[in-house]
């Protein structure tokens, strides 16, 4: 079914506004949450190895560069950047666990939607990661040679990489085992980004920075269409789970 289509079908079975929804629903007596108080709740139900694996890698990197020798800096660094698709890994899954349990009409069903806890735990995913990678920028900076921002591109265009296959496979694969899928996409960046480091060194020089940051702005536009899909696919569920009701 084309996407005409589905707009028109939406447009003709499209559902009258609420009369005296407000009124209707302060007659009701259940527990009144506010949107902080969704929120808040959502962080509680994201699984703790998410949390521990984040302050894991933190912690490894102060000891590691707190007992390392300095000529072995440059190689721990790509060592931890190789690291973070598995990041990535556990962050989708965390996402997409709504659909792989098979809770997704359950979820509709409440008063924030289904689309409303993906968006919340983005977010709040989002965030953990945005500050692991500040702590580990700051780690780093003055220590490779390289620039903070030159290194944050360094960082980020493997975990862009991950990030945008893994959400290309859940728009695209309706099985339950895309874990594996996303996992092996994560230690196929992993490899990649080792053999990077380890064989073709000249990558890393001025001559291909404006590459890097090609790529780089590239992966975040096709990131960011991903997300969105997903989120759309999402709402387009919503839609179908009404018409059935």
């Amino acid at each position: 079914m084309n996407r005409k289509l589905k707009m028109r079908i939406k447009l003709a079975f499209s559902a009258p506004l609420p009369v005296r929804k407000n009124e209707f629903l302060q007659k009701i007596s259940f527990p009144k949450a506010t949107y902080s108080d969704f929120i808040f709740s959502q962080i509680r139900y994201i699984r703790k190895r998410v949390w521990m694996m984040s302050i894991a890698l933190v912690i490894s990197v102060l000891l590691g560069l707190r007992f390392i020798y300095i000529d072995d800096i440059f190689r721990f660094v790509w060592i931890v950047f190789s690291v973070l698709p598995f990041i990535v890994l556990i962050s989708v899954m965390e996402i997409s666990r709504s659909t792989s349990c098979h809770m997704e009409e359950l979820e509709m069903s409440c008063r924030y939607s289904l689309t409303d806890i993906v968006l919340v735990r983005l977010g709040i995913l989002g965030s953990l990661n945005f500050t692991v990678f500040v702590i580990l920028l700051l780690l780093f900076s003055g220590k490779t040679g390289y620039s903070f921002w030159r290194l944050g591109i360094y960082m980020l265009v493997p975990f862009m990489l991950t990030c945008t296959l893994s959400l290309f496979v859940l728009n695209h694969v309706r099985i339950r085992e895309t874990f594996y899928i996303c996992g092996g996409i994560s230690c196929f960046v992993s490899v990649l980004n080792s053999v990077l480091v380890y064989s073709i060194k000249t990558v890393f020089t001025d001559k291909f920075l404006t590459l890097w940051g090609i790529v780089f702005f590239a992966l975040l536009i096709l990131m960011i269409f991903q997300t969105f899909k997903y989120i759309w696919k999402l709402e387009g569920k919503q839609w179908n789970l009404q018409l059935t009701v």
